[in-house]
Formats: structure tokens, sequence, C-alpha cells
């Protein structure tokens, strides 16, 4: 993978998580020249963390700042470390306390292809209504195994009225079955919340909800897709054509010294 696309495509994760917690009822997001730091302001080490950036400049001061914003709020929290930084800054925020933990694939479909149709039985509308993104956050939370009532913290209006995002929920004979997000920026596609409940699992439909994001970031003016894969979803994103582009790595929540 380029230099170039693997920075256009951090570039949209981080905007897309920073536009999510931005937008949410609890969360709050600082964007430094040297790290971006995003918190959902709840006591879940996952959704509280700081990202270096390059030009990596003093790892230290960065490490201090976290620590200066985060634990006055008693809030647990990590670093995620884009691995081509994983040898510079890994042992810092190690020495100072931070866990080894696990990554996630990083994965980019360039060019876009040609878009197969969905299943004839998943039927797929833009959310477009308060009712509709009731519906979304709902079946996303159910999906991914969080829980349902703080799904109206995070996937919020204002969210879904920037001018660049989209929602999709995806219905079997008028049931909630699955959903995807597109965060558009630029060239690159950001496909996010692609979830499926678990009694429409193994038909198909998280690959169709991701396809159908696509085109619209395709109608947008994108010409590379880019997501995170859980180990769930890594297989299906594979036999759509994506390729693994490098990890992030999460060093936290921080232990006792």
């Amino acid at each position: 993978m380029d230099e170039r696309l693997r920075r256009l495509c951090d570039w949209n994760y981080l905007v897309s998580q920073a536009w999510l917690f931005g937008a949410s009822e609890t969360g709050e997001v600082v964007d430094r020249r040297d790290a971006l730091v995003v918190t959902c302001g709840l006591p879940v080490a996952e959704h509280n963390w700081t990202f270096p950036k390059t030009p990596l400049r003093d790892v230290d001061e960065i490490i201090a700042f976290a620590e200066a914003y985060f634990e006055p709020k008693r809030l647990p929290h990590h670093f995620l470390i884009r691995d081509h930084l994983e040898q510079q800054v890994g042992p810092r925020v190690e020495a100072a306390g931070f866990r080894h933990g696990k990554s996630f694939p990083a994965m980019v479909l360039a060019p876009i292809p040609a878009i197969p149709d969905a299943p004839k039985e998943l039927e797929i509308q833009p959310v477009t209504t308060s009712d509709a993104l009731v519906a979304f956050r709902e079946t996303a939370f159910e999906g991914f195994g969080l829980p349902v009532p703080a799904a109206r913290l995070f996937l919020t209006e204002p969210m879904l009225a920037m001018p660049t995002v989209r929602f999709y929920l995806g219905r079997v004979d008028g049931e909630r079955a699955a959903t995807a997000a597109l965060v558009a920026t630029g060239e690159v596609a950001g496909l996010y919340w692609v979830a499926t409940r678990e009694p429409f699992r193994r038909r198909g439909f998280g690959a169709a909800m991701t396809w159908l994001a696509i085109r619209a970031g395709r109608e947008l003016g994108c010409s590379v897709a880019s997501l995170q894969a859980s180990e769930l979803g890594r297989p299906v994103y594979e036999r759509m054509g994506f390729a693994h582009a490098g990890s992030y790595r999460r060093f936290g929540p921080r232990g006792r010294r």
C-alpha cells in the first residue's frame, strides 16, 4: 500500500471517529497537531483513545497529554497505533504502563469494481427520518453486541446530518436485519457500522449492505473504499476483493505502575 493511500484511509478513519464522538451526547474530541484524542465520555476503554499522528513528534509529550486528559476524568483509555509507528511508539507507551493489546486490520478496495445487486429479499433504504434513525442505531448496536439503550447517545441526528455521511437500513419482510454507514472524505469511501442481527446472518446481507454504501461513495466521487475489519467480517471483505493494508494496534488500558 503506497504512503499516500495509507494516509488518505487513515484520515477517513480519524474523521469518522471524530464526527461520531464529536456529535455524540457524551463524547469529546481533541485534535492536536501530533495526536487525535477521542473519548466516548463513559468508562469504556475501547472508546477512549489517543492516536499519534505523523510526522511523529515527542511521544513522551503525547503520553503526558493523554494521561492529563483522561485520568482526572477517571476514564480508562488506550493508545491506538498504526503499524508503521509501532516500533517507535509502542515501547514508550508500554513503559508508561499501557499493555500491548490486540490489533485489527485496515482493508482497502481500490479501484472500486462493478457492484453486484443485493439479494432480492433484502430491502435497503437510506435513513432520512428520526424513526428510521432509531431503527438503524438499534439494529447496529444489536448487531455488534453493544448495549442498545446507549445507541441514542452516539448515532445521533447531528451525525446523520453531516453532508458526506449516509446511513442505510436493510429489512427482510419488514423486520430490521442489517445496517451500513458511509463516511466519504474526498477519494475515500469509509465504511462503518456494517452489522447484521443474529437471525439474519450468513445470508450475504452484510456484503450487500457494504456494496450499497460503496455505491453511494462512488456517487460522491470516491474511487477507493476502506474499512476496519472485525475477525468475523474480514473473510467477507476478502471475498469482496478488499486487501489487507496494515493494522491498528491497541495499547492499554493503562495498568498500575
